[in-house]
């Protein structure tokens, strides 16, 4: 951890305008327009300047990186606080795009953290533009808040966030913690199932960070299908896909119209079968120069992506394909039972080993992913 805490901030001000005049939320523009025709105000600046306070006094410990005006720099000077400008709106009603833009430039600038002031939609937006490990925190704000990334209020944000920073070195203990949302025609229908979207990892403290709420869990079959589902729109037709073995990519392959193998790896061009059950030499004989990517699953219980079970899939095509280009599914509930919550990988190559070590995201489900530890073996 740096000497310095790079905290990343992200308000969205029109978060909760429509709590007070009877309004579900605020997604999209019809939504505000119509929480302004009421009446409603924004709040969520003054919610954050309230969490903040708590650590204006530890300043020199920390920076904070944030987009201009109302999404973050105003409430930072009115604490006499000095930000770093990453991300440049103008706008007064913020979009979701402003959310994701500026999460994408506080992921490039390595934040340790990002607070964002929101609800369910901004939480879903913040993690869905993560492509780390970094956990994030959310100031409570929104209308609908079902999600466990927030802070009881946001005086127990602040409470956190100064006893993060009192610690040398900074140490940020996280969980992964569920993301979920009420789908706007359900919210419409006056149905207020929340929805699991994924995991995030978030700073944990019993006592001050809130549960979420209860919900219908989805089972291990439907979220195989979901990722089923995913993986046939994802496909891009001038690209190798070398499938893994297992339940999920087998289902995937079905979803195309091709038996594929269950034990076997098979490979793909588009959504076209090139080879089933092919062996090492194989592989490397029939990917060409166009690009290749990895459909790899999760060994139940173990957490190898690879060597175990798809020896096939060697070191030098694994490095040939890199680790951008490495799709990982599971179903949640296999990963959420691993010890320690990580995968491991042992390609028998010690250096390429190293070099995958970090975080990856794994699709769960049609819509869901969660980030997870990798590790050499």
């Amino acid at each position: 951890m740096a000497e310095i805490l790079n905290i990343g901030l992200i308000i969205n001000p029109i978060a909760g305008m429509g709590g007070k005049v009877g309004l579900k939320g605020t997604d999209g523009s019809n939504m505000i327009e119509r929480a302004l025709d009421l009446g409603a105000t924004q709040e969520a600046g003054a919610r954050t300047e309230r969490a903040l306070g708590y650590i204006t006094d530890l300043k020199a410990k920390f920076n904070i990186l944030t987009c201009s005006g109302v999404m973050g720099e105003d409430v930072c000077k009115t604490l006499d606080l000095e930000p770093i400008i990453v991300n440049y709106s103008d706008n007064r009603l913020t979009t979701s795009f402003d959310t994701i833009r500026t999460v994408r430039r506080l992921i490039e600038a390595n934040v340790d953290l990002i607070i964002f002031a929101g609800g369910d939609g901004t939480a879903y937006d913040v993690w869905s533009s993560l492509n780390s490990q970094t956990p994030i925190l959310g100031i409570p704000t929104g209308v609908k808040m079902h999600s466990a990334v927030f802070g009881n209020s946001p005086q127990a944000v602040g409470q956190l966030l100064a006893r993060i920073l009192r610690k040398s070195p900074y140490l940020i203990r996280v969980k992964p913690s569920e993301i979920m949302d009420v789908d706007q025609a359900l919210r419409d229908s006056q149905n207020s199932e929340a929805t699991l979207l994924g995991y995030a990892q978030v700073p944990f403290d019993r006592l001050l960070i809130q549960n979420p709420k209860s919900y219908v869990p989805i089972d291990e079959d439907a979220s195989i299908i979901g990722i089923a589902e995913y993986l046939k729109h994802a496909i891009d037709e001038e690209t190798y896909y070398i499938v893994g073995p297992g339940r999920t990519t087998k289902l995937f392959l079905q979803e195309l119209g091709i038996d594929g193998t269950l034990l076997g790896v098979d490979l793909l061009y588009g959504k076209s079968l090139i080879g089933k059950d092919l062996t090492h030499k194989q592989l490397k004989g029939e990917i060409k120069s166009k690009p290749v990517s990895i459909i790899i699953g999760v060994i139940g219980g173990q957490g190898f992506l690879f060597g175990r079970g798809n020896q096939q899939i060697t070191a030098d095509i694994v490095r040939r394909a890199g680790k951008d280009r490495i799709i990982v599914i599971a179903a949640a509930d296999k990963l959420l039972s691993l010890d320690n919550q990580r995968l491991l990988v042992d390609t028998g190559d010690e250096a390429l080993n190293a070099e995958l070590q970090g975080y990856i995201r794994v699709r769960t489900g049609k819509r869901d992913t969660m980030i997870i530890k990798l590790e050499a073996a």
